[in-house]
């Protein structure tokens, strides 16, 4: 008959360490993270073989006395609260006294502290389940904590982990996203006795993150601010233009908590959507501030993730602040889905401090053309396309223009795109998308999985104009497709390609969450539109007449500014009158 026996403490202490510690910069992100919330305005790491050999984390904050050092090995033994209703107001980054005595399960800790006014510190040695040692020491105020051999009491887990290079990374990465949340502390790194990483203390948050971003980065990203009653966001976000080929750059905290939230990921990339190419990502350092009372954040053993009490209202501060911050308009973020009852009212966007006016993309109103070249243009209130002088078509494909102090060339396609796009997307918020019958439907051959793909998204592409006859398979796995009806702007070219059309559509729906999920659904549509108006655009050898032209630019002053095609290539290249002459030697 099966038993139920208590498990041994030190047995308890690694089950606990393997939730907490998954490699070495977890260990330095939980005494990193006490440093801080022990007031530390110095923050020294140490580490060698990656962190598994040696880990020290030194600080200058509050220290120990030595009543309550004795209790730092202890589970669950913390300063942080004192009774179920302080986890309802977590102000600190630790709170539940599970990291020392989850690490000491698994490697040898040494710790050195020292509280301000006392004159001798305490060193104490953790290993195992419990305190193998405590004495008398002369250190400087604050703490020194040490571990060697991580891992050395479970084997099985180094085998696990990467490289010395890989895990040294991902510590260099944590210690910079906790730095990008703590300007004002200055944070250093030694790896294999070399220093690796050094950040001063800043009263200037864009200082921090210039410091910790890729070179040229910080510098172009736009601040963003915003209020609701309970909570206030601050920060930077990359313009329309800035794109990466990941997620490494998305940094979002919560009281000052670095965070992997999805609601907070969502509204980023809510507002991004329409202007990045297919896994395309922004750069963000986005601070949310919000009352303790508001968000739990004991849902996650590493801490990683919330949960807030209004989540849309979140939502929709994170949403309306970018959107005020990159100048984007308000009426492209009406969700192309039905409304769930959002809140929509209270969000102040707050105007950028004055010392980040380098960062501006100019008057509200006018295209951030700074943002889209490398090459700067003045940007004049009221600025609009219609009044370039065009001056001709090169290449079959880019249109010269003459700007104010400027030379202006058009990429003809994805400007049309763009156009196209955004007269599309308008029609489906307004429910009033036109569609266009064929006389005859259009029929071919489509490979199963894009086939099946396009016959699982039949309700998404009926709302986007297309009538779809999908039928059985053949025998040589092609299935017989045809179109009866499209978005009308199709119509009006020639010869397009259908079935190109719906294999790269297939393929952007292909995504498990495209069907699953409201940003998925969202995301599929934008697919879709996008698909069918580079379709449509002017292509790369159409001539364009003076009409043309003086049309494109008229609906560009119609459409809400963006300086790429919903697939992320750029519109428009400025070079300026200054660039020209120093080309010519005139300066």
């Amino acid at each position: 008959m099966t038993r139920i026996h208590v498990l041994p403490g030190d047995l308890v202490n690694q089950i606990a360490a393997g939730e907490v510690v998954e490699r070495p910069s977890s260990v330095v992100k939980e005494l990193v993270e006490n440093s801080l919330d022990a007031g530390a305005t110095r923050v020294d790491v140490e580490i060698n073989g990656g962190g598994v050999r040696w880990i020290s984390v030194t600080d200058n904050g509050t220290g120990l006395p030595r009543s309550s050092a004795r209790l730092a090995f202890q589970r669950h033994a913390t300063s942080k609260i004192r009774s179920a209703e302080d986890l309802a107001g977590v102000r600190t980054l630790g709170f539940r006294g599970e990291a020392l005595p989850s690490i000491a399960s698994i490697a040898r800790v040494r710790m050195r502290t020292r509280a301000h006014g006392e004159t001798v510190g305490t060193e104490l040695v953790g290993e195992g389940d419990g305190i193998s040692g405590v004495s008398e020491v002369a250190c400087p105020e604050g703490t020194r904590v040490e571990i060697a051999d991580l891992f050395a009491r479970v084997p099985a887990r180094r085998k696990f982990l990467k490289s010395i290079a890989t895990e040294s990374t991902h510590v260099v990465r944590w210690l910079e996203r906790i730095a990008l949340a703590h300007p004002e502390v200055r944070f250093s790194l030694s790896r294999e006795g070399r220093s690796s990483l050094l950040l001063l203390p800043t009263r200037d948050a864009r200082e921090r993150v210039i410091a910790v971003l890729s070179p040229g980065l910080g510098e172009r990203l736009v601040p963003v601010a915003g209020e609701i009653p309970f909570a206030r966001l601050t920060g930077f976000a990359s313009p329309t233009d800035l794109q990466r080929g990941n997620t490494s750059d998305i940094h979002l905290y919560v009281n000052k908590r670095p965070v992997r939230d999805r609601l907070l990921l969502y509204a980023v990339r809510e507002v991004y959507r329409d202007a990045l190419a297919p896994g395309k990502h922004p750069v963000v350092a986005l601070y949310l501030d919000v009352d303790p009372e508001q968000v739990d954040v004991n849902v996650h053993p590493a801490k990683w993730e919330v949960r807030f009490r209004q989540p849309d209202a979140i939502r929709r501060l994170l949403r309306d602040s970018l959107v005020a911050a990159l100048g984007l308009g308000a009426r492209r973020y009406a969700s192309t889905l039905p409304a769930r009852g959002y809140p929509l009212e209270g969000v102040v966007a707050e105007s950028a401090p004055a010392d980040f006016a380098l960062a501006s993309t100019g008057e509200q109103g006018s295209p951030p053309f700074a943002a889209v070249s490398e090459a700067p243009l003045v940007s004049q209130p009221g600025f609009a396309f219609a009044s370039l002088r065009y001056l001709g078509q090169a290449l079959g494909t880019f249109l010269v223009f003459e700007g104010p102090g400027s030379l202006i060339l058009m990429d003809q396609h994805a400007a049309h795109e763009r156009v196209l796009f955004e007269r599309m997307r308008q029609m489906l918020l307004e429910g009033k998308l036109e569609r266009q019958a064929l006389l005859l439907p259009v029929r071919f051959e489509l490979g199963r999985s894009a086939a099946d793909v396009l016959a699982g998204a039949s309700e998404l592409m009926e709302r986007s104009g297309f009538e779809l006859e999908i039928g059985e398979g053949g025998l040589r796995g092609g299935v017989r497709v045809g179109v009866r009806t499209v978005p009308a702007v199709l119509t009006g070219r020639r010869n397009t390609d259908w079935r190109a059309l719906l294999e790269e559509t297939a393929t952007a729906l292909r995504e498990p969450e495209a069907q699953e999920s409201r940003d998925g659904l969202e995301g599929a549509l934008h697919q879709i539109l996008s698909t069918a108006a580079c379709h449509a655009a002017t292509r790369k050898g159409d001539r364009l007449g003076p009409r043309d032209v003086e049309g494109l630019l008229q609906s560009l002053d119609e459409t809400i500014w963006f300086p790429n095609c919903p697939h992320g290539r750029p519109i428009l290249s400025v070079l300026s009158e200054a660039d020209i002459e120093r080309r010519f030697l005139r300066r």
